[in-house]
């Protein structure tokens, strides 16, 4: 993956401020080499109901997840609110579709449409607030079929959550490598938090590096809370699942 339109934009401004999701290369990049996309495709198949053949996925992001699966079932579509990621995924994709919408406001339903399985992988640090937590469970469950499966993961608020945590995260390429530096602090007893973030990309053949800053507001969420919040938007079945991987949350309509 070409990484110099990356590396070019952020010299040129170095100090405007900017999102990690605004350049969909990069994201991929990085996420292609530190996210286990067979350990999701395999979660996806666990909870999937008996004769599954249509699935959504909430917040697709560049589409590799789509691409993935999309051979193996008859619809398969993914929706994410940023443009520039569901370009990529756009090209990236064969049979599958993608929509741009804010999961908080859209279900399937709007449109007459329903899924036997939805999943949302990694987004829900980003539902910080009690409302937009109510208002997704409420579209997932209107965008499946009565006995349809929804799955997703997160990191619970618990004792064992540390106030400023840091770590730094390198992948690469032949050509490229990109660190990732991070701090993140607590800024709510009721799990919300701050990371900060430096990127430092590195183009091995031109001989040039670039850096870029940003922060992004997540939240550690109560499972007990999870809980409740997918049983009230009219969930039959939810359970919260501890193991040797992330915690899980599997909810039947």
């Amino acid at each position: 993956m070409d990484l110099s339109a990356v590396v070019r934009d952020l010299n040129e401004d170095p100090h405007r401020p900017r999102s990690f999701y605004e350049y969909p290369s990069l994201y991929d990049f990085f996420h292609s080499r530190t996210l286990d996309r067979e350990a999701q495709v395999r979660l996806l198949r666990r909870f999937e109901p008996a004769g599954t053949d249509r699935v959504l996925e909430f917040g697709c992001g560049t589409g590799p997840l789509l691409a993935r699966i999309e051979g193996e079932y008859g619809t398969v579509l993914g929706v994410d609110a940023n443009g520039a990621m569901l370009d990529v995924a756009a090209e990236r994709v064969t049979s599958a579709a993608v929509r741009r919408a804010d999961f908080t406001e859209w279900s399937a339903a709007d449109e007459g449409r329903s899924f036997d399985v939805a999943a949302l992988f990694g987004g829900l640090l980003h539902l910080t607030e009690d409302g937009d937590v109510e208002a997704f469970a409420a579209n997932a469950r209107d965008s499946l079929r009565d006995g349809g499966a929804f799955v997703t993961f997160f990191e619970p608020l618990s004792e064992a959550v540390e106030n400023g945590d840091e770590g730094t995260t390198t992948v690469e390429s032949d050509r490229y490598t990109v660190e990732r530096h991070s701090v993140s602090a607590l800024t709510s007893a009721r799990g919300h938090y701050t990371t900060t973030y430096c990127f430092v990309v590195r183009d091995e053949e031109r001989g040039v590096e670039a850096r870029m800053g940003t922060t992004v507001d997540g939240r550690f969420h109560d499972p007990d809370h999870l809980r409740e919040t997918f049983s009230a938007a009219g969930f039959g079945t939810v359970e919260v699942i501890d193991g040797d991987g992330p915690t899980l949350l599997h909810a039947v309509r």
